[in-house]
């Protein structure tokens, strides 16, 4: 069985441009409304709802995505069969990662999350800013309950930040002393499916990763779970928008789309 799990991380292009100061790079509380708007449409019409929108927080901003306004689309989200994430930006754009400083990722990572639940929202599922990662996570996401992690490209090395090479192109439960083997912790990671980050990767090339894993999904005894990325960014131009349509719909053909939930359900049944 091939399963994908659609990611869109909450991100804006101001975030990342070094030039700018802390309070310039500030999202824009209408701009965001409109692109998050569009993605929703997409995701409801081509695959069903079912996608986690990973919701951003960083020194840049904390709480800005947990205003009522915002909080009222991401319940609408989880109620037509989509789910919400973590996703944490402890860095400084292109400069410094703050993910090895345990400490503060542990203030990070629960102050959001309990900001999560305590708006009413059922958050299972985190990924890094940068895809940034490291062993020292994984009893914190325990501690939060965030029992999947999507920080996965395999392969993905910056030093510092991530280090995921030599990593199962399939989901896996964690290694407490290793996060890239297979191990008893209760964290399973998602990784990124080879061709599935869209706004890098030429259709061509998702089109034949996507007929790679169903030949593979055919053979093996195990579900085969990866996940497939996009920025919120991405919805601004008609072009990414049409490219992701085209993605979804090319991925479609070959395995079927689910939400963290239903992952959660399923690593667990295969545990």
């Amino acid at each position: 069985m091939l399963n994908f799990v659609f990611t869109i991380d909450g991100d804006w292009l101001r975030y990342f441009d070094p030039a700018l100061s802390r309070q310039e790079k500030k999202p824009d509380k209408l701009w965001l409304h409109a692109l998050i708007n569009k993605e929703i449409e997409i995701v409801n019409k081509y695959v069903d709802g079912k996608f986690i929108h990973f919701l951003h927080a960083s020194p840049v901003t904390r709480e800005f995505f947990l205003t009522p306004e915002f909080v009222s689309v991401w319940k609408l989200v989880e109620s037509s069969g989509g789910s919400i994430g973590v996703h944490i930006h402890e860095d400084v754009p292109k400069e410094a990662f703050y993910v090895n400083d345990t400490g503060r990722m542990m203030g990070a990572i629960t102050a959001h999350t309990e900001n999560l639940r305590g708006s009413g929202l059922h958050p299972i599922a985190y990924r890094g800013g940068y895809l940034a990662f490291n062993k020292e996570l994984i009893p914190l996401l325990e501690e939060n309950k965030l029992w999947l992690d999507f920080s996965c490209e395999p392969g993905r090395h910056i030093p510092g930040a991530a280090d995921w090479r030599g990593v199962s192109d399939n989901y896996y439960r964690m290694a407490y002393n290793d996060h890239r083997k297979e191990g008893e912790s209760n964290v399973f990671e998602i990784p990124l499916g080879e061709g599935m980050y869209i706004e890098l990767t030429p259709l061509w090339k998702t089109w034949l990763a996507a007929r790679k894993l169903k030949r593979k999904a055919e053979r093996s005894e195990k579900p085969i779970i990866v996940s497939v990325l996009a920025h919120t960014y991405d919805f601004r131009y008609p072009f990414m928008r049409a490219k992701i349509r085209l993605a979804l719909l090319i991925l479609k053909r070959y395995g079927r789309f689910i939400n963290a939930d239903e992952v959660y359900d399923l690593v667990k049944k295969n545990a």
